[in-house]
């Protein structure tokens, strides 16, 4: 009897245990997943309903150092709330958003990867003073169904002209004066530039 009691025990034990070191290692995930994005205003900067300078209208004037919670993107907009749960369109030019850098954990010991299995050693991460913008507004699905305008690009090279019709222009109108303009080198306390001229 003793036996057979050791043996249920056994098998109701470990499978209450495997539910639970499962559920322990998920639980750090669902916490970072739960972790939205947060920036905030570096000027005075206008909450607008819609993504658009001109069919946006101003909801609110948000003052520089506001913090807000990014909810969207769209482009060169960020859809974001304040902590009053105002919602808005901002530009993604008028924020600042954290920048972070995971370091890895400590883990040398058999312990440390059982720890970083589990969720317990996860790599620490830190906020960095790291200036980004770059193409920010663009999903990465935006970018890889880009596709070129080739009328846009017609269009502009129909605008070129060569260098002697410019000059043409240039002298047939009386209130354009010819004027030398320095390189950036040549102005005084400019440090010199390396490159083509």
């Amino acid at each position: 009897m003793k036996g057979a009691r050791s043996i249920i025990r056994t098998m109701t034990i470990r499978p209450l245990l495997y539910a639970f070191l499962l559920a322990a290692a998920s639980l750090p995930g669902l916490a970072q997943a739960q972790a939205q994005e947060t920036a905030t205003t570096n000027r005075s900067t206008d909450l607008k309903d819609k993504p658009s300078f001109f069919d946006g209208k101003a909801l609110a004037t948000l003052p520089e150092n506001t913090p807000v919670k990014v909810l969207a993107r769209n482009s060169g907009w960020t859809q974001v709330e304040t902590a009053a749960n105002q919602k808005g369109w901002v530009r993604v030019f008028h924020l600042r958003f954290a920048a972070t850098v995971e370091q890895s954990s400590s883990g040398g010991s058999g312990l440390g990867g059982l720890s970083s299995m589990l969720g317990f050693g996860r790599p620490k991460q830190e906020n960095a003073k790291i200036a980004t913008i770059g193409i920010r507004g663009l999903s990465e699905e935006e970018l890889k169904n880009a596709n070129p305008d080739v009328a846009q690009l017609a269009k502009l090279i129909n605008y070129r002209v060569d260098k002697g019709t410019a000059e043409g222009f240039a002298r047939g109108n009386p209130a354009l004066k010819p004027q030398q303009v320095a390189y950036v080198d040549e102005v005084a306390g400019a440090p010199p530039q390396k490159g083509r001229r």
